[in-house]
């Protein structure tokens, strides 16, 4: 049984779920008010058909979420997962630039990113390469970016010799694209890769270019959506307007699945201009009893001028100040530790003291 933060296995032992599930329980579990949204749901209207009818629940959704993200966002399309928001993240990219009449056949990832487990998603993730051998041939053009990391510096202490060296190869690598890239899908924190934030300069050089070069820009927030940094989606942290935001996870608290896609003005355009829809729909997309969990799970986010999110950065803040302060003095093993908000890395050295 679980009950707030707290996890009880079959003996009654108790546990702090640090995992907040799988970082997509942000209020912990039986929340009265998720509970009490449910039921009042499961007794007015828990599903109908979406091809031929809408919902006043996931009308409200969908304004609510157009108002947590920037101006820009004009258009929410409903998934049932994280990875199904990244596969109709690449079909948009995908078939807005055919309808630009462009041939641009690839999508650029970073090194070590995972986007999910379908075919696409699976494609644009480079996290779990063993595992996908064998499923070939995965979908083409995808192309990787170097990761912008430095494994000889602490992530807090990065020499301006090795930055300035990830900044020359990123140059290199988007001068070698040229114009074959339609779109760049990005975690603003790499999180299964081991919570790595990529740097402010390396996320507004992409945009940058991306504007220069009418690119659509993702940011993959499965994970770091709905408060989990300190902020309602990460990319908030940075003067970034992303045109595309992927979201999942945590947008319900992990009570029912649940996925969407926030879709910017500049592609709602395009398809309008052509008078096309982008063709994504399955059976559970914008079911209402998922869609009035995750208006319910969003207003106790807003609570109290967002205190939940405020107390994130607070409590990431003390974690952080303990470990730097006591754990990694006593422990010499301990290299490195990374964080964005309440996502946390602890890297350890080997025994022998060599290697992570």
């Amino acid at each position: 049984r679980t009950e707030g933060i707290y996890l009880y296995d079959t003996r009654g032992k108790e546990y702090i779920d640090a995992n907040s599930g799988l970082w997509n329980a942000p209020l912990g579990y039986s929340n009265p008010a998720l509970k009490s949204a449910f039921l009042e749901q499961l007794d007015k209207v828990s599903y109908v058909n979406a091809c031929e009818f809408g919902t006043e629940e996931a009308e409200q959704l969908s304004n609510l979420l157009i108002e947590l993200h920037h101006e820009d966002i004009e258009k929410i399309v409903y998934t049932c997962t994280g990875s199904e928001s990244v596969e109709l993240a690449i079909k948009f990219i995908r078939k807005y630039a055919a309808l630009k009449g462009e041939c641009r056949p690839n999508i650029a990832v970073l090194q070590n990113s995972y986007h999910g487990s379908y075919d696409g998603s699976m494609s644009c993730s480079d996290y779990d390469g063993r595992e996908r051998e064998g499923y070939g041939p995965l979908l083409k053009g995808i192309k990787e970016l170097s990761l912008p990391f430095c494994s000889c510096c602490r992530n807090k202490e990065v020499s301006q010799e090795c930055e300035n060296r990830m900044k020359a190869k990123l140059e290199q690598e988007l001068q070698e694209f040229g114009e074959s890239l339609a779109g760049i899908i990005m975690e603003p924190v790499l999180g299964s890769a081991g919570v790595l934030p990529i740097p402010d300069w390396y996320l507004h050089r992409i945009e940058e270019y991306a504007k220069e070069h009418d690119i659509i820009t993702v940011f993959d927030e499965v994970a770091t959506g709905f408060g989990r940094t300190g902020k309602m989606f990460c990319y908030q942290h940075y003067d970034i307007k992303p045109d595309i935001i992927t979201m999942s996870k945590a947008m319900n608290n992990g009570v029912l699945p649940i996925g969407a896609v926030a879709v910017s003005q500049k592609v709602v355009d395009r398809f309008r201009a052509d008078n096309e829809f982008i063709f994504h729909l399955s059976t559970q997309n914008a079911n209402a009893l998922c869609c009035r969990t995750a208006i319910a799970t969003i207003q106790e986010l807003q609570k109290n001028q967002n205190g939940l999110l405020k107390h994130a950065q607070a409590m990431g803040d003390y974690f952080a100040e303990r470990i730097e302060n006591e754990l990694i003095p006593e422990y010499q093993r301990i290299f490195d530790l990374r964080r964005r908000g309440m996502m946390f890395a602890i890297d350890f050295l080997d025994r022998d003291m060599t290697g992570r």
